[in-house]
């Protein structure tokens, strides 16, 4: 029996290229089965999982984040299963075969590069002694004391490739991936395909409208496309989208977009798809432009902002944009300057990483001239450069916990808003200034709740740190009062929030009792009113909320027991209503 199997990052994602391989060889090997697990699973787990298959031959996927695990992995197959060929595929054993070939508990064979027809080729060899490993291009084995490469594998005809999953019923609420095309024109130094030579290739557009419909006829939550570049070839792009956005279902579409070369048929086409069909990654990187000279990537950048600009005022639409800390030629001032620049396109995700350099990658070979120092263990990110020192990165790596825990989350939606209220205002500065303060404390290094970035803020906007927050504490308190209660945080609330106004709860709570309460306050008919009553919570805020105007907004915050917590603007005549009871004495709790 041949089994194929990889450790994903997390259970949540699916193996694609497993299913690939197990599709396109399915015709001459019907028994290859795929087997799934992920880092966090104990190894010890995985090899006797793997082990009561009894396979003949075993297949492993590896990539950055796996090859640790998948190689320890491997050693121990070796020692009890010590009949069984294993066979290791992927970026990590393409880049780095002939070492892995001369390590004590070494796989068998390793396959370089596009997989399909290699593997076939050497399952046939396996089973049946046809043709010799020599004569199978894209492979690397061991011949004695002697490691051997074979010639690398033409690119291969896609459409070769059948529909990679067998069953979709068990992947519905996973992120499932699928590939229409194959190899990417731009050569990035810090990437793979910055010493790739692959040429592009396409499947047929109906081919892949077809394949796309058994996604949302199974209702699949997600689809990633790994395309590199999804919109390189326009018409292709147009008529696909168009496509989908006409497709009945609740499926996500994931793309990888250049954001410099979409186009206003791609962005009429994004505005009139349903709300959720389409999330849209773009690359950003950088703004320095030496630093996008040195890695081979070059656009206009006004075409690029303008462009996600219009991406990010489309309701429904989810756009993710990303920026690379450690590129060359970029120090913390001009890193600065690419943050700012990105956070300012009001992105619903911004993603700050961290330069790795990939075995294979020019940027790799270039380490010593740049000044890069970085970890041997993958995944072989940077720890310094000419311009970024250690402190600089830890400092770094701080601002991006808070872009992701605070911004992110969207869990300091209307905090972060009055913060950045100005067109002046540097998020960056914001952001730095948060991580330093917590710095002092120590606050990271250690897995917080979520409750504790709310205490942190909150101090933070104390020690008057946030520039020209000076005497706005109050509007900030109820700001981050209204955050905490709609990101649904449990447990005890911290008593620095503003508390509710017993006057306006029992105000609200004596109008809900009537028939036309719901109508009289302004809220939606098809909340009910005896679930509202139980809970709620009723805040007179010094603040509109959504426009940020100063003055007496009452509202109301409805977590239901299910779902969301949600918020409304009640009358205005109900916070004097309050303000008048309270000042008589008359207030209920």
């Amino acid at each position: 029996m041949v089994l194929l199997t990889t450790l994903n990052s997390k259970y949540i994602h699916t193996a694609l290229a497993l299913y690939s391989l197990q599709a396109y060889c399915r015709w001459d090997f019907p028994a290859v089965q795929v087997k799934e697990f992920n880092i966090n699973q104990d190894l010890e787990v995985i090899l006797g999982a793997i082990y009561q298959t009894h396979p003949s031959i075993l297949g492993l996927s590896t990539n950055i984040w796996n090859i640790t695990p998948s190689l320890e992995l491997v050693e121990r197959v070796k020692k009890v299963m010590p009949e069984t060929v294993v066979i290791l595929g992927g970026p990590e054993a393409s880049a780095d075969w002939a070492t892995l070939l001369q390590q004590p508990a070494a796989p068998d064979y390793i396959v370089r590069g596009e997989g399909e027809e290699t593997l076939r080729q050497l399952l046939h060899y396996l089973t049946s002694g046809e043709p010799e490993p020599t004569a199978i291009n894209g492979l690397a084995f061991r011949d004695g004391d002697r490691v051997v490469a074979t010639p690398p594998r033409a690119p291969l005809d896609l459409e070769q490739i059948p529909f990679p999953y067998p069953d979709l019923s068990p992947l519905r609420h996973r992120i499932v991936y699928y590939e229409s095309s194959r190899g990417c024109p731009y050569h990035c130094a810090y990437c793979m395909s910055g010493w790739e030579k692959s040429t592009m290739r396409y499947l047929p557009v109906e081919r892949v409208k077809a394949d796309l419909t058994r996604f949302i006829e199974a209702g699949v939550r997600t689809v990633k496309l790994i395309d590199r570049t999804f919109n390189l070839h326009r018409q292709r792009t147009i008529e696909l989208m168009e496509f989908l956005a006409r497709q009945e279902g609740t499926t996500e579409f994931h793309l990888e977009m250049v954001g410099e070369i979409i186009d206003e048929q791609t962005i009429d086409i994004f505005q009139t798809a349903p709300p959720g069909r389409f999330r849209v990654e773009i690359g950003v990187q950088s703004t320095c432009p030496a630093a996008l000279e040195a890695v081979n990537r070059r656009y206009d950048l006004k075409r690029l902002g303008r462009n996600c600009a219009e991406l990010t005022r489309i309701p429904g639409l989810t756009v993710h944009l990303d920026l690379i800390a450690g590129l060359p030629y970029e120090d913390l001032p001009t890193f600065a300057q690419s943050f700012d620049w990105t956070f300012r396109l009001r992105p619903a995700e911004l993603q700050l990483g961290f330069l790795k350099l990939l075995k294979g990658s020019p940027l790799r070979g270039q380490a010593e001239e740049y000044g890069y120092r970085f970890t041997a263990a993958p995944p072989y990110e940077i720890l310094q450069s000419k311009w970024l020192s250690y402190p600089d990165l830890l400092h770094l790596k701080s601002v991006a916990t808070l872009v992701e825990k605070m911004y992110n989350s969207k869990h300091f939606h209307y905090t972060l808003s009055y913060l950045l209220r100005k067109e002046s205002a540097s998020p960056w500065q914001l952001f730095s200034a948060l991580a330093r303060y917590l710095e002092e404390e120590a606050f990271f290094g250690e897995v917080h709740k979520p409750v504790a970035y709310f205490d942190g803020l909150w101090r933070f906007l104390q020690s008057g740190a946030a520039d020209g927050q000076i005497g706005e504490l109050e509007k900030l308190r109820d700001l981050l009062t209204l955050d905490f209660y709609l990101s649904g945080q449990g447990g005890q609330p911290p008593d620095w929030l503003t508390r509710e106004s017993p006057a306006l709860r029992t105000a609200v709570k004596s109008i809900l009792r009537e028939e036309t309460g719901l109508a009289k306050l302004r809220l939606p008919s098809e909340i009910e009113p005896a679930q509202l009553r139980r809970r709620m919570i009723a805040l007179n805020l010094k603040l509109d909320p959504e426009t940020l105007a100063a003055g007496d907004t009452p509202t109301l915050i409805y977590r239901p027991a299910q779902g969301r917590p949600l918020w409304f603007r009640l009358p205005v005549a109900l916070s004097v209503q309050s303000e008048s009871r309270t000042r008589g004495g008359t207030a209920d709790g």
